[in-house]
């Protein structure tokens, strides 16, 4: 696939390949590792429900709850450019692992047929375009053991997305009875924390919960993972109650709140429906990101 050159062509596209038994379809799409370790990640992602929120996600980086394409449903096929070659699953919450099998079979079919479809790019750049008059997704399809076939695949209107945010009635309560310093501005932040893990057979990813003062000490500093039950979402759903939780334990209620993202402020947002704290966004607080490390 590498030796073909057709890396930045297919950047442009998306196909779906369907295994025969599969019951979600993948869709595969290439992106650059933007100069680190990597030439080139291939993605093999799971279902339409996973791909709508990757090409949302493309479009606005705050959309839904993932933050990077490592924590959605997938297989990746990763080039290093030292010429190093490597296959990876991804899960939700989870840190990538190596594949097995089964697995492994099932991967080596999508790359091989990716592996055509990109031979095919080489002479036809329309092909993976083939069926968009009739709202369609050009795919490969096992129709039996062995035997693939050109197939459109409908493309279904996307599931509504919806947040429930739900606070503790007991910590509101707690938290407007606590003093008010109107002069008092954090900035806080709540990311995934590369390099930090948790200690399980298959470890999970660590978020980091960044708060600091107008010192620049920290004032809210927490390691969180994701429960696989809920998952990413409702991890992030439950952010506006942590935060609130930790307010309350400081003992005061601070004047104002800035965050570096729409998520972020989306899901803190009804904490000031019970709070009179100013909740505001930047594109760049850098004694924040200096503190988290960015």
């Amino acid at each position: 696939m590498d030796a073909l050159g057709l890396w930045d062509a297919l950047m442009s596209y998306n196909f779906a390949v369907r295994p025969k038994g599969t019951v979600l379809p993948y869709f595969c799409t290439a992106l650059r590792d933007n100069g680190r370790s990597a030439k080139v990640r291939f993605m093999m992602i799971e279902g339409w429900r996973t791909f709508h929120d990757f090409l949302c996600t493309r479009v606005d980086r705050s959309y839904g709850y993932y933050q990077t394409p490592m924590e959605m449903p997938h297989f990746e096929l990763v080039i290093a450019k030292d010429g190093g070659v490597a296959v990876f699953r991804h899960d939700q919450c989870y840190m990538p692992r190596p594949v097995k099998d089964p697995e492994i079979e099932l991967v080596s079919k999508i790359l091989w047929e990716s592996y055509g479809v990109m031979m095919r790019i080489e002479t036809d750049r329309a092909l993976p375009m083939r069926f968009a008059d009739s709202k369609a997704m050009f795919s490969r399809v096992e129709v039996e053991k062995d035997r693939w076939e050109d197939s459109p695949l409908a493309i279904p209107d996307p599931q509504p997305y919806v947040e429930k945010i739900t606070i503790p009635a007991e910590l509101v309560k707690k938290a407007k009875d606590l003093p008010f310093e109107a002069s008092e501005c954090l900035e806080l932040t709540f990311a995934l924390k590369l390099g930090i893990v948790t200690r399980e057979p298959r470890p999970r990813c660590c978020y980091r919960l960044l708060a600091i003062d107008g010192k620049g000490a920290a004032v809210m500093d927490d390691r969180l993972s994701a429960n696989p039950d809920g998952g990413l979402k409702a991890m992030w759903e439950g952010l506006a109650a942590h935060v609130l939780r930790r307010i309350v334990e400081r003992g005061r209620v601070p004047g104002a709140i800035k965050v570096p993202s729409g998520r972020i402020f989306r899901m803190l947002r009804p904490l000031c429906m019970e709070l009179p704290f100013k909740l505001s966004m930047h594109d760049s607080l850098p004694r924040l990101e200096a503190a988290f490390g960015i």
